[in-house]
């Protein structure tokens, strides 16, 4: 997505170095332990996570307002709302929900995403 959005190589590849091999490490009063490798799902409080999942939504968001599966609000329509890692869903119909539905399980298996609905 990045690549995409016009962003040069040199800050991409920078972008993945921080997240490569990403590791923390746990201080309790004077004690510290080694390095633990994070193996799994987002530093949490990292202010960057936040625009790259935004980046990376971006072509979701825009391919459903283009399906214009929404909800009018006076002259507003509102196909969804997305902060952080929550996007919240509007539909006028529940044929439309469903469809919608369908497209944002789609994106996320192209991009190795999982859904948590309940959430």
């Amino acid at each position: 997505v990045l690549g995409q959005k016009g962003v040069n190589s040199h800050i991409i590849d920078i972008i993945k170095d921080l997240y490569t091999n990403a590791g923390m490490t746990l201080e309790l009063g004077h004690l510290r332990s080694g390095n633990i490798k994070i193996l799994g799902g987002v530093k949490q409080g990292d202010p960057l996570l936040l625009i790259l999942f935004n980046l990376a939504l971006d072509p979701l968001l825009c391919n459903l307002e283009k399906l214009s599966l929404s909800y009018e609000y006076g002259e507003q329509r509102v196909t969804s709302l997305a902060f952080a890692d929550d996007l919240a869903l509007f539909s006028d119909s529940w044929d439309n929900m469903q469809q919608s539905i369908q497209v944002v399980e789609e994106f996320c298996n192209l991009m190795g995403l999982r859904v948590q609905a309940l959430k």
